[in-house]
């Protein structure tokens, strides 16, 4: 397998796309009506803390890089493996969020003795995101 053909072969409108639909999530899920109220009160944060955005400009940027790095790598396993049509690729993106962002959340934050509340509320956005990115992306393929 070449690595780099891979790469000429991945949709990069589905990974633009992905990637926004990936941010807009994170927005939706951590809004307060949503998920932001149980969120900052894992953390110990009020809700004017909460809605601060002072100071969280690069967490924002950050927030865009990774999620265009997970729509770029999505798009390039599904591209690999083959992998085709919605169901497919969000089955896909829930396995890669399950392996790998769940069981590392669980072991980090059990060890730092963080909220299980904030671990769960953080491993299901996870979970839904590689889903979403997964599912965009295979209906691209």
């Amino acid at each position: 397998m070449n690595w780099m053909s891979e790469l000429q072969s991945i949709n990069y409108i589905a990974a633009a796309v992905a990637t926004i639909a990936s941010y807009l999530l994170g927005f939706v899920w951590y809004h307060w009506t949503v998920f932001g109220e149980a969120w900052a009160n894992a953390l110990g944060i009020t809700k004017e803390e909460a809605d601060s955005t002072e100071g969280l400009g690069s967490a924002f940027i950050m927030s865009l890089i990774s999620g265009l790095t997970k729509a770029l790598l999505i798009a390039l396993l599904i591209a690999v493996t083959n992998v085709s049509g919605v169901l497919s690729g969000a089955f896909f993106g829930a396995v890669v969020a399950i392996v790998f962002t769940i069981t590392s959340l669980g072991y980090y934050n059990g060890f730092a003795r963080t909220s299980s509340k904030l671990t769960l509320i953080n491993s299901a956005h996870s979970v839904v995101e590689l889903t979403l990115i997964g599912a965009i992306i295979g209906a691209f393929t």
